[in-house]
């Protein structure tokens, strides 16, 4: 059987974790080891699981990628502390995987905790604004029952293939959160591996349980941040020179809009983001001359796998 690792991020532990934890165990999983990472939080009072103590919040980022480093299984489950996973998602996930030995990861169906008939969301694919399309999302769960190929899978309940980080590395630590999946998905992508939506793997996710805690502005800087980021590394030079300054002036309209209406914190967050990108430019260079000197498969051959039209909802859920 092939070995597997579950790691989990924890800010907040607490009875969300808890029951995480107990439906992970649920699973009788036979080759299954589990790590919780604690970011700070009051406290993990488990004995379930072994458990990685930070005295400070490293992020999303910083949290999985020490929890990747400390396992070992052939295959990494990465959780949200808000997540239960249903019945035989553990096994389907790992058989998918098994099937397709060209898939270095895969997601669940992420269906909304608090409305198990809704889906959070089927993976995502990528858009000519730089933003993203999420599948499905608060659609019908009953959709999208077929397992297939995807741009990039949220973290929330995603396994990678550790042979395929071998490769390519884990998260970006530049990151810190948000996004960060959907960059490592694209870089394993352009290393020639595939990523996959697995439809018999049911995941149930209270959407927003440690993000609603967290300032608004700060979640904005970080995903307009990294998403300029990840554009940067991993674009090929010719659809850079045209996307990355069209992706930047959707941001600066997307600003402007929140200081008309009233929300100037937010608009300041995407401006703060863009002038973060311009300091700290030289390193986001260096990070794409390596993507880019090991990748294998060109934009052209890639964006006609992971593609989608960009539909005007998609551009005002970003402006909400």
């Amino acid at each position: 059987m092939t070995s597997l690792s579950v790691v989990i991020p924890t800010l907040r532990a607490g009875a969300d974790l808890d029951r995480c934890l107990r439906s992970v165990a649920d699973e009788r999983y036979a080759e299954l080891e589990v790590v919780v990472v604690d970011n700070g939080s009051p406290g993990v009072e488990t004995t379930d699981a072994r458990v990685i103590r930070n005295e400070q919040n490293l992020g999303f980022v910083g949290a999985c990628n020490q929890g990747i480093d400390a396992t070992t299984g052939e295959l990494v489950l990465l959780l949200n502390d808000d997540t239960v996973v249903e019945p035989g998602a553990l096994h389907a996930l790992v058989a998918a995987l098994e099937r397709r030995p060209r898939w270095a990861a895969c997601q669940a169906k992420l269906l909304l905790l608090e409305d198990p008939a809704l889906l959070d969301t089927a993976g995502s694919f990528l858009t000519a604004t730089g933003f993203l399309v999420h599948r499905g999302a608060f659609g019908p769960a009953d959709a999208f029952d077929t397992s297939g190929e995807i741009f990039a899978a949220k973290g929330a309940a995603l396994v990678l293939r550790r042979a395929a980080l071998a490769e390519t590395g884990t998260f970006d630590p530049a990151f810190f959160a948000y996004f960060e999946e959907t960059d490592l998905c694209w870089r394993l992508w352009l290393a020639g591996w595939e990523v996959g939506y697995v439809a018999e793997a049911h995941v149930l996710h209270a959407l927003g349980a440690t993000a609603s805690k967290l300032p608004s502005a700060f979640v904005q800087f970080h995903s307009f941040k990294n998403r300029i980021r990840a554009l940067l590394k991993n674009l090929g030079a010719v659809r850079a020179t045209w996307m990355v300054p069209f992706h930047l002036a959707l941001c600066v309209a997307l600003s402007a809009s929140y200081a008309v209406r009233g929300r100037p914190r937010l608009g300041w967050a995407i401006l703060r983001a863009i002038g973060w990108n311009v300091a700290h430019f030289g390193g986001t260079l260096r990070e794409r001359r390596r993507v880019q000197r090991t990748r294998r498969v060109t934009d052209r051959a890639l964006m006609q796998r992971v593609m989608r039209s960009a539909p005007l909802r998609t551009f005002l859920f970003y402006a909400r």
